[in-house]
């Protein structure tokens, strides 16, 4: 795990992409176009069962519940997502 050339640092508030078509298709639908914040920073991990090769950086990243589904409770969901799915948010788009 290599984690010194990560874009996002923990606390950080992301949205995932709408679409990616060049990168790990393993994101779920539900999780795309919406807001979250980091959680982790995994960095870049080598897993040859998997994958080929070392990929993008990974974090784990939390969304509000009420980001990705109707319901309004106060719990949270976490997804591991590669960096490529990532963009920061601006000041004006968090609330």
């Amino acid at each position: 795990m290599n984690s010194v050339n990560c874009k996002f640092k923990i606390g950080d508030a992301v949205v995932i992409a709408a679409e990616n078509s060049t990168g790990n298709r393993r994101t779920p639908r539900y999780i795309r176009g919406k807001r979250c914040v980091i959680g982790a920073v995994h960095g870049r991990l080598e897993n040859p069962t998997d994958h080929r090769g070392i990929y993008n950086p990974l974090y784990t990243v939390r969304f509000d519940l009420s980001e990705v589904s109707t319901c309004h409770d106060p719990d949270s969901i976490w997804v591991d997502v590669h960096e490529e799915w990532l963009s920061a948010l601006k000041p004006e788009e968090r609330n």
